[in-house]
């Protein structure tokens, strides 16, 4: 029995139970409009016990292979505490959990993560967390070029500043910003499902080529990445909990890998519809427990 969280407005989720379903998975799939329907009765101890009966079907505990969560914000009430309820559950089942909450953690501090980054052995970029206006200008005159972006997992719009907007830095001052050296080259994503990896080149002159206007349009290809970089990717991917990561990286013309991010929960669907990579049957196996 596989579950699966999420709304399937959602494309991700959508793409997930097209896959399972295409494995002639077992599946229960639920959104957060219907988190109030469920009942459930968990004893927690060395083995987790009890069931949860969504839609009128009763599930024990010990069916569940695995679980692909990709929630809302639930509604306050009884919905928010089945949620915590679910959740408290993904944390303790043995195996075939994308991602357990825990592991997705790291992205709430972008700092803390970068930190567990370099310690894989990546290249990361010059950065500087402040409040300090006069901090921010020296680093921007450092540089020349910079990006400033969100500090938790909230996603932001990357955006860059260059010699003459030192005077919009007097704005950190309510704060704190994260700000980073620019890094030319190619961006490239990652995405890990449990020991695999499935690389997608992304050309762009946009900033954020996530949010590239017309005349900046992104161009993704599929990209062989070198067998020891996709084992380090997979390792730190792993290193953090995690065996679904999207991971943001960019190669340098000099060949250098520098790696900015770790989303433990990637929207994967443009990659893999540009790409064909088969993202969303990889995760479905891992689910299933298929190699």
């Amino acid at each position: 029995m596989i579950l699966v969280w999420g709304s399937l407005d959602d494309a991700p989720v959508a793409r997930v139970v097209t896959a399972l379903k295409a494995q002639a998975a077992t599946l229960v799939h639920f959104d957060d409009s219907a988190l109030g329907e469920i009942a459930f009765d968990f004893v927690f101890g060395p083995v987790i016990a009890g069931w949860l009966e969504v839609k009128g079907r009763r599930i024990e505990i010990s069916e569940i292979q695995g679980f692909y969560l990709r929630p809302g914000e639930p509604d306050a009430g009884a919905p928010a505490r089945t949620a915590q309820a679910l959740i408290t559950l993904a944390s303790g089942l043995p195996q075939g959990v994308l991602n357990r909450p825990a592991a997705g953690l790291s992205n709430h501090a972008k700092p803390y993560q970068l930190r567990l980054i370099a310690e894989a052995g990546f290249d990361v970029p010059p950065t500087l967390l402040t409040t300090d206006s006069e901090a921010a200008r020296s680093f921007l005159r450092e540089h020349g070029r910079i990006v400033y972006k969100s500090l938790s997992g909230i996603r932001s719009i990357v955006a860059t500043l260059e010699e003459g907007d030192e005077a919009r830095l007097d704005r950190v001052r309510s704060g704190p910003v994260q700000l980073q050296a620019w890094v030319d080259g190619i961006d490239v994503r990652v995405h890990v499902v449990g020991d695999r990896w499935f690389a997608c080149a992304v050309r762009s002159s946009a900033s954020d080529y996530r949010y590239a206007a017309e005349g900046e349009a992104a161009e993704l290809s599929a990209l062989e990445l070198p067998v020891a970089i996709g084992r380090r990717i997979v390792d730190l991917a792993h290193g953090m909990g995690l065996r679904l990561a999207g991971v943001d990286l960019r190669l340098t013309p000099e060949g250098s890998w520098v790696c900015f991010e770790v989303n433990p929960s990637p929207g994967f669907t443009w990659y893999e519809g540009a790409t064909g990579h088969p993202i969303a049957a990889a995760i479905a196996a891992e689910l299933i427990g298929r190699p």
